[in-house]
C-alpha cells in the first residue's frame, strides 16, 4: 500500500473498553501499524481539531449534544466511519438510561444525598446538556460498517482493520452465541427462571435449559461464548444478528415458550435489550 491510511478515533459515551481491546492485539498490532496513521485519538494525545480522515473508529453513542456535534462533524471529516463497539452501534448500556427522562436522571444522580454530593445540577458551560435520549451513532449519521461488541474481540477488531487495508468489507460473524457454545442443549423449555446466583448450574448443560436468563439464542456470535463458558449466563453484548430486527422482541418470543414463568422475570426491558435499547423499536421512556 503506498499511502499510509489516516485513521481517527474517538471515545463518547462509552468507558474506553473498545480503545482497550485494540491494544489487547499486542504483537499483533505491529502487523498493521506501519499502514496506519493515527491522526486523532483524545485518549493518546490532546488533540482540538478532528483532521482529515479516511478511516474514523467512534466508540460511544451520543448521550448529549457535545457527543452529536462531534458524530456530524467526523462524519463530514471522514471517507469511512465505522460504529465501533456495542455503544456505538445499539447504544449499550448507557442505553437504559433511555427508561427514564433526562430531567429525572439529572435529579436522580444528582439530587440524591451522598457524602460528597453538593444537591447542585452542574451548568451547561460546564456539561453539555444532555439529549432527551442516547443515540446510537447510526441513528445519528450514516455509517459504512458497524463493529458490535462490548468491547469487540481483539480478533474482531484485527480482521476489521486487515480487511479495510486490503479493500474488503468487514465481515461479522452470521451465527448466534448458542452455535459457539460448548454446552449441551436438548431442546428442553425451562419449567422455572431463576436468577444467576440462585444454586449452581450444571456445568455441562445448556443454562437456558437449566432455567438461567441466558440470551444467547438472540444474540450474535462472535466472543466465543465466553460468558457460558465460564459458568455465566449471556447477557446479549454483541447484539441482534442480521436476520432479527428488534433483539429484545426476538428474544421476548423465545421466553414466550415458557409460558406464565416468563412473566415473573423481573426487569424484563434489562435482559431483552440490555446493551441494544436505543436501536429497539420502542427504543426510550415514552412521554
Amino acid at each position: 500500500m503506498a499511502d499510509k491510511v489516516r485513521l481517527g478515533l474517538i471515545q463518547l459515551c462509552g468507558c474506553s473498553g473498545c480503545h482497550i481491546s485494540l491494544l489487547d492485539l499486542h504483537e499483533q498490532l505491529l502487523d498493521v501499524l506501519p499502514n496506519l496513521e493515527i491522526v486523532y485519538a483524545p485518549i493518546i494525545a490532546d488533540v482540538k481539531e478532528i483532521p482529515e480522515c479516511d478511516v474514523f473508529l467512534i466508540e460511544g453513542g451520543a448521550r448529549n449534544e457535545h457527543d452529536e456535534h462531534l458524530i456530524h462533524e467526523i462524519r463530514e471529516k471522514s471517507k469511512v466511519v465505522i460504529a465501533w463497539g456495542t455503544c456505538a452501534v445499539y447504544g449499550g448500556i448507557p442505553g437504559l438510561g433511555n427508561l427514564y427522562s433526562a430531567e429525572q436522571l439529572k435529579k436522580t444522580v444528582y439530587g440524591t444525598e451522598t457524602t460528597d454530593n453538593v444537591g447542585e445540577l452542574p451548568s451547561d458551560e460546564m456539561v453539555p446538556p444532555l439529549t432527551n435520549s442516547v443515540m446510537p451513532v447510526p441513528s445519528i449519521v450514516d455509517v459504512e460498517y458497524v463493529i458490535p461488541g462490548c468491547p469487540p474481540r481483539p480478533e474482531i477488531n484485527a480482521g476489521a482493520i486487515v480487511a479495510l487495508l486490503e479493500g474488503r468489507d468487514p465481515e461479522l460473524p452470521k451465527k448466534i452465541v448458542c452455535d459457539e457454545c460448548p454446552r449441551t442443549k436438548e431442546n428442553v423449555i425451562p419449567e422455572t427462571f431463576k436468577r444467576t446466583f440462585e444454586g449452581t448450574p450444571d456445568p455441562e448443560k445448556c443454562l437456558f435449559e437449566q432455567g438461567y436468563t441466558c440470551v444467547g439464542m438472540g444474540t450474535r456470535a462472535g466472543c466465543g461464548a465466553l460468558c457460558p463458558s465460564a459458568g455465566v449466563p449471556c447477557r446479549g453484548c454483541y447484539g441482534k444478528t442480521d436476520e432479527v430486527l428488534d433483539q429484545g422482541s426476538s428474544l421476548a418470543n423465545t421466553y414466550a415458550a415458557a409460558g406464565d414463568e416468563a412473566l415473573k422475570i423481573s426487569d424484563k426491558s434489562a435482559l431483552f435489550n440490555r446493551f441494544t435499547l436505543p436501536a429497539a423499536l420502542i427504543s426510550k421512556k415514552q412521554e
